[in-house]
């Protein structure tokens, strides 16, 4: 299968299971319409850099997959907490990092279980 068709899919799962999650943590603070909103922005700035970007960034450095899986999750995290604090407004930082850090490793183990299972 091509890079970008494995990367949609896996962009699609991302999407469904982050809506699910950070939809959740952010109940009440914003309406449905701007909270699935604020997380797809928030996925579409990230997750291309993730998939396509960072491997062969960490390649080129010779870095281990591992050592690039790392990186590119941290700066998913940080940017996606960024992105959720600029919409949530002053005071909401620490809901934007336990948005994101709940978004992304529920995520990221579903994307371990899906290739296990040969899904993504």
């Amino acid at each position: 299968m091509p890079l970008i068709a494995q990367w949609f899919r896996a962009f699609a799962w991302t999407m469904g299971i982050e809506l699910f999650v950070a939809s959740f943590c952010l109940r009440g603070k914003l309406p449905l319409g701007r909270r699935i909103g604020l997380i797809c922005i928030a996925n579409v700035a990230t997750h291309p850099a993730v998939w396509l970007i960072f491997p062969e960034l960490g390649a080129g450095l010779g870095w281990p997959s591992v050592a690039s899986l790392t990186a590119s999750e941290i700066w998913a995290f940080g940017f996606e907490a960024f992105v959720y604090g600029l919409f949530l407004g002053p005071g909401r930082w620490r809901l934007a990092l336990a948005t994101s850090v709940a978004a992304n490793a529920v995520s990221l183990s579903a994307g371990f279980l899906l290739r296990a299972l040969g899904w993504v």
